[in-house]
């Protein structure tokens, strides 16, 4: 079983005055077969099914709709790192759309040590260990 880390997007546009927008943006990590983000009145919204390769099969709760589609009958989409899948929520005093789209799959035997080794590798970044400077040029003590 793997783990995927989300960026998830919400946009909650208020339907009355004075007719604001709130945008807030957060990263999930959830594991296969697992529930993550939710909703007051939808309860759960999202489900990650199974990972592919570079991608995700996520099952999205019925109250929400796959944005661009009319009301399609299948609950699942492939979410991928290139372009963000948008739903929406038209049930609740606002409206509100979600925009997910997949950042990282991490295989979840990986410790966390290990697994933020892995990220910073993928990232390019190094990390050694550091010396007492009196160790690294003698005299300066």
């Amino acid at each position: 079983m793997g783990k995927a880390i989300f960026e998830v997007k919400s946009i909650v546009q208020h339907w009355g005055p004075p007719f604001g927008k709130e945008v807030s943006t957060e990263e999930i990590s959830v594991s296969e077969g697992k529930s993550f983000d939710s909703h007051p009145k939808a309860g759960s919204i999202f489900k990650l099914v199974k990972l592919g390769k570079g991608k995700a099969l996520v099952e999205f709760n019925e109250k929400f709709t796959l944005k661009g589609h009319e009301h399609p009958r299948n609950r699942q989409v492939w979410v991928d790192k290139l372009e963000p899948v948008s739903f929406t929520y038209l049930w609740g005093n606002d409206g509100m759309t979600k925009s997910l789209k997949l950042k990282e799959i991490v295989a979840e035997s990986l410790g966390v040590q290990e697994e933020s080794q892995e990220i910073r590798k993928t990232e390019g970044f190094a990390m050694e260990e550091s010396k007492p400077i009196s160790e690294e040029m003698p005299g300066l003590e």
